[in-house]
């Protein structure tokens, strides 16, 4: 109802208010016969003219009651108490501040204006309380010289103070969060700050299983007003199939009451035996499932607003990120504890051939790998005249113990590890229906081990024979999960292989007195091998690639080391040590798909007439490392004129780079390399000698052959896997040349000769090098980038060291989410894996390209497939540079300059 149409309800007259202050009653206030401004004096009339025309809320309280004249943006403050309240003493209509406001009223009558910020009211609309903040000012009203009221002018202040509040909160969360590390605690710190915030009884996070159709609370808060949910799992069901189709749909539910809800009340017994009857959930996706929530409950009516919802959705998605965040450190942490096992466990079955010691370490290496409390090993063996034995080794039991009970018994749970059909794992054994299968014998014999957790995996040779199984349990259910099944399988692989070794020195010994058989055997191995070269020639190819993946992220993250902590020497040597191991690891990469490829015949030569000088200089380059740090002496006999060979630029500096890591590793330090190249009669010649180790007769004609190396000791100091001279031969080879090895014997140093024909001199300026473009001014601000690859690990750590180096960076797991970033924020460029989970990074690259904004966007391939077809295919769907894994971090340097020049050029032109 408009403030016109109020007057004709507005009281003549009025009573005093009960309780006014004495020197408010004894004020010199004239007795208006009306409180309808058109009787008012000329001066009040102005000022009643000035409130109805306002839209802020204004009114005037007048006289010792303090009679109330007010605007319609007021009146919808007073909600429900207009029009009632006008013409009445303020006190009366807003008894809620009164007592607040009343020092500041009489202040205001006493001539003074007074200011109040960010006062809080509540306004009581459709029976709902909201909560509202006002900056109000209080200004005398005067008539002849004489205060008679006051004149409110209101502010509302709630969106900018609620901001605040919001603010405060997530940075309270924010630091709060920050030094957690265990989830349980983070869901805890998460829920508690938000329900001390809000005013929230019950607040709490849980995971969700969609294969069970269940819902499991680790950890929540309380006010103490409803009782804890945390160790309790509940079925998704018992909410309401249309609850949570929209939580399943990703959207967050809102009930201010249960009854009310459609979907909710038939499920109303179901929320009340958690004393609930309001509740925000907020669903978390993931991989377009729902995998966990975020809910606050209420055990009365309450209505939730925008805000109160928005900060949920805020806060679980915080939460969860940190929670999945923790995880993956936890995981990891947890992945490297187990590799270094599985490390140890490598090197303690390669390190014997005796089968005792053999079968203890594997049994032992099982039950840590797999945390059981017992382990056992039953082998099958031959004695000397044929016979089947079952020798076994326990772990977490003394033998001496368990000896009386014999072998196992063929029943339901063993005999499918002893008849080779694979793994046997139980949550709970007793509740297993193979085992309960056994009746009354089912029960452990007396003094056998508890066991309720139980897993068996078979041994079996790369004959695909039985040779064991490994055997292990715990006394609690539900210890032996899916991960732990593969880590045993692994092994047991190994024991195999191992096993398989100790075999073959049996065998091996007793090819001294059985030497017709070994022969038979030896032809019969050699077909073998040769099928098994081929297999292995097509997996290491394989292998290459799935091992760049997880060297990115290491890579990345030992140089973020470095450079976070360069004044820490103790992490600058871990990060150098990681650094180091890690480029190790990505030559031998390397070389093993260039040997891979090599052989199958695979490897393209991109041929052109080149100066063997500049080969010889590149090699140099490359190899210079590995000089340094053995302090060789190096010198350089070169011909004054150019000496012109056909050939591709790229293999050839490899090769001679190979050559020269050869001779600087198996040269003492301090030592000496000679390189001379010589051409005469159309061919020419390079020769790399040095005064190293040698080479003794017998291995000088096979030292080009695939594997081959020098005499190992159990160190393996020198590295490598024998793979970088067979792999210069066939590089050699297919540019028409030859290569040679000759020694004087051990300690006498070796010498090697790499032969190739002489090409015609290039024509006048085919070599010339391409003018660079003029400079443009250095690019003003960082560089704009983002990276999208779905190994969370690589992106994040490769933000976080791009980051740090001054750019710009954000990081998305898709391509999609991609497409969304790039269209919003047009980077400079984007740094692209090829292996997305929605659509690949060749498609993502075109579609880049079709897009406007993305037009000028360098598009730049970090991937771990490293072929020629993969390059030729990257830039022929958009990709302007493609990187390997891990990647080359100067490589991506000078490709990050180049674009920061050509953004700073576009950005000049412009």
């Amino acid at each position: 109802m408009s403030i016109q149409r109020s007057f004709s309800l507005l009281p003549e007259g009025g009573t005093a208010v009960a309780n006014a202050p004495a020197a408010q009653a004894e004020l010199p206030c004239p007795v208006f016969p009306s409180v309808k401004p058109d009787n008012w004096p000329e001066g009040m009339q102005a000022i009643a003219d000035l409130i109805v025309a306002s839209h802020f809320p204004m009114f005037i309280a007048w006289g010792p009651e303090l009679r109330m004249f007010y605007n319609d943006a007021y009146a919808e403050l007073l909600g429900e108490k207009h029009p009632q309240a006008m013409g009445q003493p303020f006190p009366l209509v807003r008894p809620e501040l009164w007592p607040q406001l009343q020092p500041s009223v009489l202040d205001a009558m006493a001539g003074n204006a007074v200011r109040l910020d960010n006062l809080m009211t509540g306004i009581v609309r459709n029976g709902r309380i909201e909560r509202r903040y006002f900056s109000a000012s209080i200004t005398p009203v005067r008539h002849n010289g004489d205060v008679i009221g006051i004149y409110f002018v209101l502010s509302d202040t709630t969106s900018r103070v609620q901001a605040e509040h919001r603010h405060a909160f997530h940075l309270k969360l924010t630091d709060t969060l920050r030094g957690l590390v265990d989830t349980a605690a983070i869901m805890e710190a998460a829920s508690s700050l938000l329900g001390e915030f809000l005013g929230v009884a019950r607040v709490g996070y849980g995971e969700v299983n969609m294969v069970d159709r269940s819902v499991s609370v680790d950890r929540d808060w309380t006010d103490g007003s409803v009782a804890s949910l945390a160790g309790e799992s509940r079925p998704l069901d018992a909410f309401g199939p249309g609850i949570i189709a929209q939580l399943r749909g990703g959207r967050s539910l809102r009930l201010d009451d249960i009854a009310l809800d459609a979907r909710a009340a038939p499920y109303a017994s179901g929320y009340a035996s958690i004393g609930t009857r309001a509740m925000v959930i907020v669903p978390l996706i993931e991989e377009g499932q729902m995998a966990a929530i975020f809910y606050l409950h209420e055990p009365q009516a309450r209505h939730w607003t925008d805000q109160e919802v928005a900060l949920a959705e805020d806060v679980a998605r915080h939460t969860r990120e940190v929670v999945r965040r923790a995880r993956v450190e936890e995981s990891l942490r947890d992945e490297k504890r187990v590799l270094e096992m599985v490390n140890r466990t490598g090197q303690a079955l390669a390190s014997t051939l005796d089968l005792e010691t053999l079968l203890q370490a594997i049994t032992d290496a099982g039950t840590e790998l797999s945390g059981a409390r017992f382990g056992a090993f039953f082998y099958n063996g031959e004695d000397a005249q044929g016979r089947t034995l079952q020798l076994y080794t326990l772990c977490g039991a003394a033998l001496e113990d368990v000896e009386w009970l014999g072998m196992p018994r063929a029943t339901g749970m063993l005999r499918p590890t002893f008849d080779n059909d694979g793994p046997v794992r139980s949550s709970d054994i007793t509740c297993d229906p193979r085992y309960a299968a056994l009746g009354v014998e089912s029960s452990m014999p007396p003094g056998h081990p508890a066991v309720r957790s139980y897993l068996a995996v078979p041994v079996v040779s790369r004959s695909g024979s039985l040779l064991g199984g490994l055997l292990f349990g715990h006394p609690e259910p539900g210890v032996f999960t899916e991960r732990t099944e593969r880590i045993i399988a692994g092994v047991a692989a190994q024991a195999a292989i191992a096993m398989d070794n100790a075999r073959l020195y049996e065998v091996a010994q007793k090819s001294a007195r059985e030497r017709d058989d070994s022969l038979r055997s030896e032809r019969a191995a050699r077909v073998e091998a040769e099928r098994l070269s081929h297999t292995k020639d097509e997996f290491l190819a394989m292998l290459a690639h799935e091992l760049r993946n997880p060297l990115a992220p290491i890579s990345s993250s030992a140089s973020l080391l470095s450079m976070q902590f360069k004044d820490e020497p103790r992490i600058r040597q871990t990060s150098t040590i990681i650094s180091r191991q890690v480029r190790h690891m990505s030559r031998l990469i390397d070389d093993l798909l260039d040997v891979s490829r090599v052989t199958r015949g695979l490897v393209k030569l991109q041929l052109g007439v080149v100066d063997f000088r500049d080969i010889v200089a590149g090699a140099l380059d490359q190899a210079r490392p590995l000089l340094q740090e053995k302090e060789h002496a190096v010198a350089l006999h070169l011909p004054q004129e150019p000496v012109y060979v056909r050939g591709d630029q790229t293999r050839l500096v490899q090769s001679v780079a190979n050559i020269l890591n050869n001779a600087a590793k198996y040269t003492q330090r301090d030592g000496r390399i000679a390189l001379r190249l010589e051409a005469a009669d159309g061919r020419m010649c390079l020769t790399v000698s040095d005064n190293g180790s040698g080479m003794p007769a017998e291995l000088v004609p096979c030292v080009f052959d695939l594997f081959t190396q020098g005499a190992r000791t159990l160190a393996r100091s020198q590295g490598g896997l024998g793979l970088g001279l067979t792999l210069v031969k066939r590089l050699v080879e297919l540019h028409g040349g030859e290569v040679g090895a000759a020694s004087g014997g051990v300690g006498q140093g070796s010498s090697f000769t790499l032969h190739l024909p002489c090409a015609e001199a290039p024509l006048d300026g085919a070599c010339a090098p391409a003018l660079e473009e003029p400079g443009a001014a250095p690019l003003a601000r960082p560089l704009r980038l983002v990276l999208v690859d779905d190994n969370a690990d690589a992106a994040d750590s490769l933000s976080t060291l791009l980051g740090v180096q001054g750019y710009h960076t954000a990081v998305e797991y898709d391509a999609r989410s991609a497409l969304r970033r790039a269209r919003a924020e047009r980077p400079d460029a984007m740094l692209v894996d090829i292996g997305l989970p929605d659509i690949d990074g060749y498609q993502l690259a075109q579609q880049l390209r079709a897009m406007p904004e993305t037009s000028a966007t360098v598009l730049v391939a970090i991937t771990g497939y490293g072929q020629a077809g993969d390059r030729e295919r990257a830039i022929g769907a958009g990709f302007a540079h493609h990187l390997v894994k891990p990647v080359d971090m100067n490589a991506l340097a000078r490709v990050l300059e180049a674009v920061a020049t050509q953004a700073a050029r576009q950005g000049s032109a412009s």
